[in-house]
């Protein structure tokens, strides 16, 4: 039998451990052995009052803060999804004895690529309109869902629990304005601060598909690409994703 692995599972700009919806029942009952924190960044999730640090340096104290992995000092697996990929990165960078490997999906590096491959110019008015009209908690998780989500009837099956969670802990304007500083501002090391895995999807409709080639090339390393799944590849196609994990 292998040996059980420990796993922190990190998610991205705007989004709480609520939104990894049926992924984390998938995961788990695939590595049923395997031990699993879910930490939600500040500003996000069941942390939506807090305020949101604006460096990334800043969440990695917090993470480690929270970890109970750190805290009793026993190594894990990284597993994150966009601003949660930068987190990683930098943990791994400040502290690599912690992390024996880490998987980053969908992210993206401000040394790499320029703000237009890292936030696609179709999704300016989208996101304009999120944050100047009046706040339906309901209307903003369905428009991010079309923004992240590619496959029909994964959104559908998704949304009722998505609308639910946000409803619930609704993000503050303020802190998706932090974390999206603290995003713009991060730059990927010049080598890979460990053992990473790049993970990325050609049907991201939110960011460049390109902005994780350019960190592989970096890295002298291949990105793993999904042919059609968006930014979400969590959400679009779990089964494919864990199979990355192996």
């Amino acid at each position: 039998m292998a040996t059980p692995k420990n796993w922190i599972l990190l998610r991205g700009l705007a989004r709480g451990v609520g939104h990894w919806g049926s992924f984390v029942t998938t995961l788990k009952s695939r590595f049923p052995n395997d031990n699993f924190e879910l930490i939600d960044i500040p500003g996000n999730g069941l942390r939506c009052h807090e305020k949101s640090p604006t460096s990334i340096p800043e969440y990695v104290k917090d993470m480690r803060e929270r970890s109970e992995f750190v805290r009793n000092r026993k190594n894990f697996h990284l597993f994150a999804v966009s601003l949660g990929g930068m987190i990683t990165v930098e943990w791994m960078r400040q502290f690599p004895h912690e992390v024996e490997k880490a998987f980053v999906v969908c992210t993206s590096s401000a040394s790499t690529s320029s703000f237009h491959e890292r936030l696609l110019a179709d999704n300016y008015g989208k996101v304009l309109r999120m944050v100047t009209s009046k706040r339906d908690d309901a209307e903003w998780e369905r428009t991010i869902l079309n923004m992240i989500v590619n496959d029909h009837e994964r959104r559908s099956a998704e949304m009722a629990q998505m609308i639910q969670f946000s409803k619930d802990h609704p993000v503050k304007l303020a802190n998706v304005a932090r974390q999206l500083l603290a995003a713009s501002r991060y730059r990927f090391p010049e080598q890979a601060p460990g053992n990473i895995k790049v993970i990325g999807s050609y049907g991201d409709r939110l960011v460049s598909p390109t902005c994780s080639l350019k960190i592989a090339e970096r890295w002298g390393t291949t990105a793993v690409m999904h042919s059609w799944a968006g930014h979400d590849v969590p959400l679009d196609d779990p089964q494919w994703l864990i199979e990355q994990l192996l």
